[in-house]
């Protein structure tokens, strides 16, 4: 089930940034749109994953949460990482139902992570930080094999706030790989439509065609806006969120800075 939610007098030009109410699995919905919010009902208590960016839009949020799950208190607010466009309702969720705000920085977790139960589905809370910050983590829920991977994936973008370089690649593939792993039938990012693995797969694969065409190319002899014209945005990614806009030649500019200065590539 997937359906649109009232704009008010707000104006959207790409359809993917419209909220909409996606049921995931019974008593399990995500409310999809720039930034993303999720709830899952675990048998007399919910958790909520990540809390926008917009403190307005409380009201929306535990309407619809209201509408779906009724009245169960939601006992935890699993935060991927705390830049402000995942936290911002924390506090709204703290007067409402006295949830517990879990991530690096208020509840650090262990390498192990923290599991939270109910007779209705689990939730396991992961940290994998590096890829896009420190504290990073994913919230993975087996009884509906749906991993929520945060900024981690971020439709083309290379999404680490630190320098890219070699070792830095290597970690972004690394956790990839584990994410991977996880063969969810549904990926939750932080921003934009819900994916599948297929999603994580491809950018692997675009990730490292970057860098082998960039690396192995004539990097000095040519201008940065040459080299990006020979390397146009791979066709079947054209329809990605924002990929074409800017997303693809913000990831091209990365690499091609890190190769020029020797941090990257042969």
């Amino acid at each position: 089930m997937c359906r649109t939610i009232g704009l008010g007098d707000r104006q959207v030009t790409d359809p993917a940034d419209i909220p909409k109410l996606i049921k995931v699995a019974e008593g399990f919905y995500v409310r999809q749109e720039i930034d993303n919010i999720a709830w899952a009902d675990l048998g007399g208590y919910a958790i909520a994953v990540d809390a926008l960016e917009h403190p307005e839009k409380a009201h929306d949020v535990f309407d619809a949460i209201t509408e779906t799950i009724g009245d169960l208190p939601i006992r935890h607010m699993l935060n991927t990482h705390t830049h402000y466009d995942h936290v911002a309702l924390n506090g709204a969720f703290e007067r409402r139902y006295g949830t517990e705000i879990v991530n690096q920085q208020a509840t650090p977790l262990g390498a192990d992570g923290r599991w939270f139960e109910g007779p209705l589905r689990r939730v396991w809370m992961l940290p994998m930080p590096g890829c896009h910050t420190s504290e990073d983590c994913v919230v993975w829920i087996p009884e509906d094999r749906a991993l929520f991977v945060g900024d981690i994936f971020g439709w083309g973008l290379i999404p680490l706030t630190t320098s890219l370089r070699q070792q830095t690649a290597e970690l972004l593939l690394a956790t990839y790989a584990r994410l991977i792993d996880f063969n969810a039938a549904v990926v939750i990012p932080g921003h934009g439509p819900l994916i599948t693995n297929a999603e994580l797969k491809r950018w692997v694969a675009y990730f490292r065609w970057l860098i082998e065409r960039i690396s192995t190319g004539s990097v000095a002899d040519k201008s940065d806006q040459q080299l990006r014209a020979e390397l146009p945005p791979p066709e079947d990614m054209r329809h990605w969120w924002r990929f074409v806009a800017w997303k693809h030649e913000d990831s091209v500019t990365k690499i091609l800075s890190a190769v020029r200065r020797g941090r990257l590539g042969g």
